[in-house]
């Protein structure tokens, strides 16, 4: 009988197919004994991240772990892990109802991470996401990375790795996790789903197969709709602000500014290119092509920058989107 090859092996136990490249870039460095104290993992939203580094976990937790990093998922270490409940284990993630990871809580993990391990094997500790540590938490964290203890590793996850200190990625080695290849995403979907989805919303989902399929099970076709009716609106001056800013202000907030954004920066892309993007929402592609590019710039800075403000404090959303709103429908009056 033909034995499974190493990679066919890793693919049965690793959580999702599109983190093969990732697994293998360890592997390596696991065999060559080259497998560092610090990780970085970065991506975009909707790869999977955490649920890797899980993974990750407790494979090096595993105490019949063979050569290549796979687990052999019947040791105690294993059925601890599976039971979650591994007391070489730490995680650290914002507490309820916060939205930074705190000093004290890196502390905490820093102190674990000095102990011998309960099973003579590693201490691993998962901080998600990264980017939301304070900057005392961060600077707390940096002085366990300058003097590792051995048999430790620490896994930092984030979507915004660019927002960490550099004293910190320098100190990690940096893996980032590929979005895999538009029609693997289609076929992964279709196999979770059921049905296929359309291009429009793998482009809006940044073609992260976790992000799509929750979007795809949502009401997105909702969504679009009451978004594009509203922007119409706006943009033919046809409807106060004000309306439109209140209706927006609901609790899907985030998800209608991860919505403009991805619309307008496809409505530039029609601008510079001169062409219509049939897989971006048109709103009346002549209004887009003939709007001032300077401007749609501008509203896209303000996007992101409501977005954020939107994240980390309580500010009146009808007001920020209706000063936001404001600027979407100056861009597209102001000829270019």
């Amino acid at each position: 009988m033909k034995q499974p090859s190493k990679s066919e092996s890793a693919m049965s136990t690793l959580p999702y197919p599109w983190h093969e490249s990732t697994w293998q870039q360890l592997d390596r460095s696991w065999q060559a004994q080259r497998f560092p104290h610090a990780l970085l993992l970065h991506g975009v939203p909707g790869l999977g991240k955490f649920v890797f580094a899980q993974w990750l976990a407790h494979t090096l937790l595993c105490e019949h772990r063979q050569q290549s990093l796979l687990p052999c998922g019947e040791c105690a270490s294993c059925k601890l892990n599976q039971a979650g409940s591994h007391p070489d284990l730490i995680v650290v993630r914002p507490e309820e109802d916060k939205t930074q990871i705190s000093v004290d809580q890196i502390r905490t993990a820093n102190e674990s991470l000095t102990l011998t391990s309960t099973r003579n094997g590693y201490r691993v500790a998962i901080i998600e996401p990264a980017h939301q540590m304070t900057i005392a938490a961060a600077n707390s964290l940096l002085k366990t990375l300058e003097e590792p203890s051995a048999n430790t590793l620490i896994i930092m996850v984030s979507s915004q790795s660019g927002s960490l200190l550099p004293t910190l990625r320098s100190r990690c080695q940096q893996l980032g996790m590929l979005v895999p290849p538009v029609e693997e995403t289609k076929h992964w979907i279709e196999q979770q789903f059921g049905k296929s989805v359309s291009n429009e919303l793998l482009g809006y989902a940044g073609n992260a197969p976790l992000r799509a399929l929750e979007i795809a099970q949502g009401s997105y076709e909702n969504l679009r709709q009451s978004m594009i009716l509203g922007l119409e609106s706006i943009t033919k001056g046809s409807t106060d602000i004000a309306q439109v800013a209140q209706a927006w202000a609901d609790d899907h907030v985030q998800e209608r500014l991860r919505w403009l954004e991805y619309w307008l920066s496809g409505a530039i892309r029609q601008k510079i290119l001169r062409t219509v993007d049939s897989f971006t929402p048109v709103i009346d592609a002549e209004t887009i092509l003939g709007a001032n590019l300077s401007a749609m710039f501008r509203a896209l800075d303000k996007i992101r920058e409501v977005t954020e403000q939107l994240r980390r404090t309580s500010l009146q959303r009808e007001l920020v989107l209706m000063s936001l709103l404001m600027r979407i429908q100056q861009s597209m009056q102001a000829k270019a």
